[in-house]
């Protein structure tokens, strides 16, 4: 427990970076340690968890507004990311979790046909400047749409054709994903929830194939602690064979490996069957942790930099997207991502 304010502050300041805010406070309640805290820092706490707990109070009523407009042509969609956490009860409440915006997968064929079921209850595409809006027949240039908005909700919906970077794609593929989900009858309509397995993988993917080791981002606590947690949650149902397989035959089992080792550093998670964490993984492990712990500016300007040669190296193997350097967003984007 820190000691004095000056503690205090910091560990504000940490957990606020890496939006675990809401994890912090949850964490000192189980623990029944909450009574003990300064008035200040249980006001900050309380009102942190209020004020998320009014937003994600509204991202479910939007919800449950489109899910039984998608039920009226004859479309499910599986909840992801936050929204699956939400619905699916993984947390007490949803006010644990931070909400950027509400993610759908939906059939591919059925995108034209929702946009204009969406456009009737007011959502339009986000485009930003110099962006071309894709036709949604036959899209299958990216993972999922460009954002749609509503003047009437806060939160932005991404329509998801694929559940991943298509990239990505083998780890978890949409059909995949469709045939495992599990039904729910929820506020009046019908969604799908990935399964477990689903569910682990996804995380997976996306918070540390994804953003840490492709796009260099720094390691995030909040996903690594929902990946915990959905793990003892779901227990046995998880099947973890699956997950070994899928990455073995990826060739990505060292990436499973060290985000094991990370949730056993940081979460003292005991690793599934069939998987040993030796030395060596947690050494690798820790590399990610650095770069927490240490406020090193020069260096992750030094890492940002090298993700925008990265990518700029990667269009030359799309010559398609190549039309991207004509626009004033990928300049907007690039710079925005080179803030320290």
């Amino acid at each position: 427990m820190p000691a004095n304010s000056a503690e205090w502050e910091e560990a504000l300041r940490v957990s606020s970076a890496h939006l675990a805010t809401l994890q912090l406070r949850w964490a000192l309640l189980e623990q029944g340690l909450f009574c003990q805290l300064p008035p200040d820092v249980v006001d900050y706490l309380e009102a942190v968890y209020v004020l998320n707990l009014d937003r994600n109070q509204q991202c479910e009523d939007q919800l449950a507004q489109l899910i039984p407009l998608l039920n009226r042509i004859g479309v499910q969609p599986v909840l992801l990311k936050g929204g699956a956490a939400i619905v699916g009860g993984l947390y007490p409440s949803s006010g644990e979790r931070m909400i950027s915006d509400l993610d759908l997968l939906i059939p591919a064929r059925s995108l034209p046909e929702i946009l204009a079921k969406l456009a009737e209850a007011g959502y339009q595409p986000h485009l930003s400047v110099g962006r071309e809006l894709p036709d949604p027949v036959g899209f299958d240039t990216h993972h999922h749409y460009p954002p749609l908005i509503s003047r009437d909700w806060s939160s932005s919906v991404e329509l998801h054709v694929q559940p991943v970077l298509l990239p990505m794609l083998k780890f978890l593929p949409s059909e995949e994903v469709f045939r495992d989900a599990i039904p729910l009858a929820w506020r009046g309509g019908d969604c799908l929830l990935p399964s477990p397995t689903h569910f682990i993988i996804h995380n997976l993917v996306h918070a540390f194939l994804v953003n840490v080791q492709s796009h260099l981002q720094r390691l995030s606590i909040r996903q690594l602690f929902e990946f915990v947690l959905a793990s003892k949650t779901y227990g046995e149902r998880i099947d973890w064979n699956a997950v070994i397989t899928r990455f073995d035959d990826l060739g990505r089992r060292s990436a499973l490996q060290e985000y094991l080792a990370l949730a056993n550093i940081c979460f003292d998670f005991a690793p599934p069957a069939g998987i040993e964490l030796d030395d060596r993984d947690r050494r690798r492990a820790r590399r990610y942790l650095t770069r927490l712990e240490s406020d090193h500016r020069p260096r992750e300007l030094a890492i940002k930099i090298l993700y925008q040669l990265k990518r700029l190296g990667s269009l030359r193997q799309h010559p398609g997207k190549l039309r991207m350097l004509l626009t004033a967003d990928f300049y907007t984007r690039m710079f925005d991502s080179l803030k320290v």
